[in-house]
């Protein structure tokens, strides 16, 4: 019995709330929720309904599942448990129009990425790999345009931010937080389960992590991705992604997306540099008195965080083991 209770506690210690609080912890129960969502889903789509998955009602339903399991109810109760300000602090509407107008670079790179991504992809004789989430239409409506923005970037873009850009990120202290951009975007990659976009995600992840930084609050990545769906609205006929329902095979892919791409992901990375300047000097500003001395918030990100090693614990391995079974799955043609 004494061994027994030993293990009961070992156990119950990795898995308790850590103090203090760390960045891995999180990563263990968002896994747990999305492969929760995706049990239920499975079983949801087994028959009960006569629409499928890929449709745009399949996807809201499936997009909301996940979002809700994966991203927020973790994020909120993590957050309640530890007196977490993940949210953020405002900083003033200069830096969240910036943050909206740096989503038309964003597109530019996530567009061109992915065009360049498959092309090299089915080049070296791969086969398209569809991402777990994703849904096809014939023809927009205004209606059916609403409600796309509404699944593919608004809602994903609130869980993702609470979860990423609040929950993790404040298991890193000022100190640690150069990690942050470095293990956010492999996170925000490994939850998406998005063979293709990859290198984009991760690209994408790191931009948000600056735009989390300089505006001090979730709100500025979720107008980020906003502009970017938008500006995909506005010139996606000039510089558009390939749709992967439409290719097989690399002869597939038209040679004219690399007079498109190319130039566009040159243009973007200027962009996104003058963007990161011009957030940064908003941030200074913010952050500065009328004496140019710093101004202590009263809330600090990470302030109830760990050290960055404190971080990698049995939680974290768990739940990325989690991560790569789904993505084995995701590569063996296994989706709802």
């Amino acid at each position: 019995m004494d061994v027994l209770r030993s293990v009961g506690g070992r156990i119950a210690k990795f898995f308790k709330y850590p103090e203090p609080y760390n960045w891995g912890y999180p990563v263990f129960f968002g896994s747990v929720g999305f492969t929760f969502a995706l049990l239920i889903l499975k079983l949801m789509f087994s028959g009960a309904y006569s629409f499928s998955s890929t449709s745009l009602i399949g996807c809201s339903i499936i997009v909301l599942m996940i979002v809700m399991f994966a991203f927020v109810a973790p994020s909120i109760l993590i957050a309640e448990r530890g007196g977490l300000y993940i949210t953020g602090r405002y900083t003033g509407i200069g830096s969240l129009i910036l943050s909206l107008l740096s989503g038309a670079p964003l597109y530019l790179l996530k567009a061109s990425f992915h065009n360049l991504s498959l092309a090299l992809w089915l080049k070296n004789g791969g086969s398209v790999v569809f991402p777990a989430v994703f849904y096809h239409l014939e023809g927009d409506t205004w209606q059916t345009l609403i409600l796309g923005i509404l699944i593919d970037t608004i809602v994903p873009a609130f869980g993702f931010s609470l979860f990423f850009l609040g929950a993790v990120w404040q298991g890193f202290t000022d100190k640690n937080k150069r990690w942050a951009f470095v293990i956010i975007p492999l996170l925000f990659g490994l939850f998406s389960l998005n063979f293709i976009d990859l290198p984009a995600i991760v690209v994408i992840g790191w931009w948000l992590c600056i735009v989390r930084n300089h505006t001090e609050n979730i709100y500025g990545p979720v107008l980020a991705l906003l502009g970017s769906r938008l500006t995909g609205i506005l010139i996606g006929s000039i510089v558009g992604e390939i749709d992967l329902t439409t290719i097989r095979i690399y002869s597939d892919i038209p040679s004219t997306i690399y007079f498109a791409s190319i130039p566009a992901l040159v243009v973007a990375i200027i962009l996104l540099a003058f963007f990161r300047k011009t957030l940064g000097e908003f941030h200074f500003a913010y952050s500065a008195d009328i004496y140019g001395d710093e101004r202590k918030p009263e809330v600090k990100d990470g302030g109830k965080a760990g050290g960055f090693f404190k971080g990698i614990n049995i939680t974290l391995v768990l739940g990325i083991a989690i991560c790569v079974v789904l993505w084995i799955l995701l590569f063996k043609g296994i989706r709802l």
